[in-house]
């Protein structure tokens, strides 16, 4: 895959920020793909997570105990592997259950549109299209489409409740902070999937899709054993 060079904020004027052309957005579209929270290869069918419980060979292994010990008579140790057996499917079942409901939950707090400033000027499309180097025009009541850095700031205020449990706005303006700085110490970065709850903004995106605060998330969740 090609190497994607991200617009350096530090040595472009905000005021010249036009926005990607509609050649460069499908170009980047097409390299880097849809901004969404996937749920990588994991089934929301019940079933098929149940069935995937007795996939293991230590499973099957358990299974060949239980029959070899029916053969010989010994019906005591057939119902107790055959009960681990029972009970280890169910456990990982609802696990599996429960992350597959958690990762639903993430992708419910993804924003439907997206407000962005292309060739430049202002358009309305559906957030999976947003890609890096997007310039996202936020104001109240919007949800962020994508992980950006703030280039304008009118008494931006974010809610990140559901990334760092902070229940007050956090202001929002245009500095500079360590890409590793905690979440709720970014005041120069916006999030997938945060709110909006006072004034205006534009924000550059450095990040979509599973690359996001949010996607990382959710990958935790879909990779967890």
């Amino acid at each position: 895959m090609p190497t994607i060079k991200y617009t350096d904020i530090s040595e472009t004027s905000t005021s010249q920020l036009k926005g990607l052309s509609s050649a460069q957005a499908e170009k980047r579209f097409s390299e880097v793909g849809p901004n969404q929270v996937s749920q990588g290869q994991r089934s929301t069918s019940p079933l098929l997570l149940l069935a995937g419980q007795f996939k293991s060979p230590v499973v099957w292994l358990l299974l060949a105990a239980c029959a070899v010990s029916l053969m010989l008579g010994d019906l005591a140790d057939s119902i107790a592997i055959i009960s681990i057996v029972i009970i280890n499917a169910f456990v990982g079942f609802f696990q599996e259950y429960r992350a597959e409901r958690a990762i639903l939950a993430l992708q419910a707090m993804t924003a439907p549109q997206a407000r962005v400033l292309r060739d430049g000027r202002t358009m309305m499309l559906p957030a999976t299209k947003v890609v890096p180097d997007d310039i996202l025009l936020l104001e109240a009541g919007d949800i962020v489409a994508a992980d950006a850095k703030i280039i304008k700031s009118n008494a931006l205020l974010i809610n990140e409740a559901m990334l760092t449990g902070e229940s007050v706005p956090v202001k929002k303006y245009v500095t500079s902070i360590a890409a590793d700085a905690p979440l709720a110490e970014r005041y120069d970065s916006v999030f997938m999937g945060t709110a909006v709850a006072n004034g205006t903004g534009q924000a550059i995106v450095i990040a979509t899709g599973m690359k996001t605060e949010l996607g990382k998330i959710a990958d935790l969740i879909t990779t967890a054993q």
